[in-house]
């Protein structure tokens, strides 16, 4: 940064008036540089010039002051911010190469920045990389087989078997009491047929299917890059 000085210089020599041989520039009192000027109150020449020249030592002192920080140009400075393994951040995708003028950046593409977590074993070294877009569940059910034990048989209702005699055109019913296997005992008919079941054992299925989900957070894209030198 460079303030150009020169066109601001004004009064920076101490001459005298060769007619009362007063200075060209003096320093004003503290209350002009309190209060300024008042209404209707004359400002003596001598004054307006040591303000002038002030401040164009002022500037002068200022330019001294960044040339010693920065060598004379910005460029050191930018490079002080952006050291090597800096990370520069852009929606433009003008490399800071270019954008910069010094420096080897190597550009990031499609990846989420974390910070460095020393607790953290996925986030404990910078420079780390892990994750994935997407993420498919695996399907760990399983189906396990069943034997019906005889409580688990349908009860036992009785029903009623029709017989017709079509040859002598009677009819008679009795009531049959179904049993289950040997544990169940009717006592209130002597019509009796065994109902056991077998035990067979059988499974359940499971429909369905696995569905794959994103792990996308909402994102905004932008150009990024490190200085690798």
């Amino acid at each position: 940064m460079t303030i150009n000085t020169e066109s601001l210089r004004w009064a920076s020599t101490l001459e005298t008036d060769p007619e009362n041989g007063l200075a060209n520039k003096n320093n004003p009192p503290a209350e002009f540089k309190t209060s300024g000027a008042k209404r209707n109150q004359p400002v003596p020449r001598q004054w307006i010039n040591h303000q002038f020249d002030a401040i164009y030592n002022a500037l002068v002192d200022t330019q001294a002051q960044l040339d010693a920080i920065v060598g004379g140009s910005s460029q050191p400075t930018l490079e002080a911010i952006y050291p090597v393994d800096s990370l520069y951040l852009s929606f433009n995708n003008t490399s800071p190469a270019t954008a910069l003028g010094f420096g080897t950046w190597a550009q990031i593409t499609g990846k989420f920045l974390v910070g460095v977590d020393n607790t953290d074993a996925d986030f404990n070294v910078s420079g780390e990389t892990g994750g994935t877009k997407s993420h498919t569940h695996t399907d760990n059910f399983v189906s396990a087989s069943h034997v019906l034990t005889t409580s688990e048989l349908p009860a036992d209702t009785p029903f009623t078997l029709t017989v017709s005699n079509t040859s002598g055109g009677e009819t008679q019913s009795a009531t049959i009491y179904p049993i289950a296997g040997d544990n169940v005992t009717s006592t209130t008919s002597d019509n009796k047929v065994n109902w056991e079941g077998t035990g067979t054992a059988h499974t359940h299925g499971l429909s369905g299917g696995v569905q794959s989900t994103s792990n996308l957070p909402p994102y905004l894209a932008v150009f990024m890059y490190r200085r690798v030198s």
